[in-house]
């Protein structure tokens, strides 16, 4: 077993860390699947306003690649069909009727194919699940991963910790590893904290390769696990999976049915119940905030700090997400001098604070910007907190100047949005650099 102690990086203490307690939360009345966290993608819909539909049973498909589909998380009726520009797709949503019997899903191959095992991944609605590196999307076109990553921790603030979500689940986990491993040629490597708690599930697992990894955020990212482990050659592919995500598959692989549950870590100052909470997929997400919709000046976010989504108080629980966060707006809040004089409920990276370097053991964030968008300036914030051995900031100019080439040779492909979150945080121009690798990364897409 190999530990990798990572230097580089900033772990933020926010309030609100989720306890370690796991509850049944309620059935929702209604579930929803939508398409904006599946990047190009073309979906069809499947079904009709008013149709009976049954758990598992296909809802929509990806018109790219037939075979891929997205399952309904619940029997009922389909209350309605949105859709955004040009008629593109953007939300199902079903109204939860009585459990019915689930619907046929293809059943795990018994052979060794690895095209007919794939063909029955996409048909049984969990082909989302896996995110290809580089690009950092669901996986396409048919070249075969030299190693899939499976991540069993996350050093984002306040996100869930993958091996307390499946502590109980040993034997999904090793049926889901025995997919994995039928899926490439290589290895499968699995990531874990070191001296974490609730791995014994995970460490007891056959057939994965475990490395240990200790130091602050980005040190759960998967960008950094295949950086310290297996850097990708030029042409190579590889898959990376959660390990809570590994368990769904397995429970496919054990059962044949779909998986309709999964665990959420709900944490934020402003969460009413920090802790972990089972619950449906597609829920509503009033229903892991007290059962009603949130009001007043606050933020609900499909997933963590850095990398979620901002989600509408009466949104839907993301298909991929596993955290919760909920925290203040801060709309109507200014602050006097700003910078200039010390601001103790905030975490600073920049020397010229005045409260830079304090010690701080929690604080609450608020969603404002403090300050407004500039041009670059290179004073070296961004090297400070990434780990991978790239230069950001030229990385960043060279998608701007739609320079493609030189944007592969300073790292384009071994990142993705999640992967420089952190500069986007100690940024003092208030660049999205996510948004900027993005950018980069759908040239990169299309030219090649």
């Amino acid at each position: 077993m190999t530990t990798h102690k990572i230097k580089k990086g900033l772990d933020l203490p926010l309030a609100g860390r989720p306890d370690q307690v796991l509850t049944d939360a309620a059935e929702p009345t209604s579930v929803a699947l939508e398409t904006y966290e599946f990047a190009g993608i073309k979906p069809k819909v499947l079904v009709k306003e008013g149709d009976e539909v049954e758990t598992g049973q296909p809802v929509f498909l990806n018109k790219v690649d037939r075979d891929i589909v997205w399952c309904a998380p619940a029997s009922g009726t389909v209350r309605a069909i949105e859709f955004g520009p040009r008629r593109f797709l953007t939300r199902v949503v079903i109204d939860v009727g009585p459990d019915k019997q689930h619907a046929a899903l293809p059943t795990l191959p018994q052979s060794g194919d690895r095209e007919e095992l794939i063909r029955a991944i996409k048909g049984a609605g969990l082909w989302p699940l896996f995110k290809q590196r580089p690009l950092g999307k669901m996986p396409v076109g048919e070249a075969a991963p030299v190693a899939i990553f499976v991540n069993g921790m996350d050093s984002a603030p306040l996100a869930a910790d993958p091996c307390f979500a499946t502590h109980d689940r040993p034997a999904d986990l090793q049926a889901g590893v025995d997919v994995l491993a039928r899926l490439t040629s290589g290895t499968v490597y699995l990531a874990l904290r070191e001296a974490g708690d609730h791995q014994s599930d995970a460490r007891g697992l056959e057939g994965v390769e475990v490395h240990e990894f200790n130091g602050p955020h980005p040190a759960g990212l998967v960008g950094t696990h295949i950086h310290e482990i297996r850097p990708l050659k030029s042409g190579e592919v590889a898959f990376a999976v959660s390990l809570q995500d590994v368990a769904r598959i397995g429970h496919w692989a054990r059962t044949g049915s779909y998986p309709t549950h999964k665990v959420i870590a709900v944490g934020g100052s402003e969460a009413p119940s920090k802790q972990y909470f089972r619950v449906r997929q597609g829920a509503p997400l009033a229903v892991l905030t007290g059962g009603a919709a949130l009001t007043g000046d606050v933020r609900c976010i499909n997933g963590d700090v850095l990398h979620g989504y901002a989600a509408e108080p009466d949104g839907y629980l993301a298909f991929g997400n596993r955290t919760v966060t909920v925290m203040q707006e801060g709309t109507d809040r200014r602050d006097l001098f700003g910078w200039a004089i010390p601001q103790m409920g905030k975490k600073l990276s920049n020397h010229a604070a005045v409260n830079f370097g304090l010690k701080r053991r929690e604080y609450a964030p608020d969603a404002r910007l403090h300050g407004g968008h500039r041009p670059i300036v290179n004073i070296g914030s961004w090297e400070k907190v990434l780990p991978l051995d790239i230069l950001p900031t030229f990385l960043v100019r060279a998608i701007q100047a739609r320079d493609i080439e030189e944007a592969i040779k300073l790292g384009l492909l071994e990142v993705t949005e999640e992967d420089v979150a952190l500069c986007t945080f100690v940024d003092p121009c208030k660049i999205d650099v996510g948004e900027v690798i993005r950018q980069g990364l759908d040239m990169y897409e299309k030219e090649s």
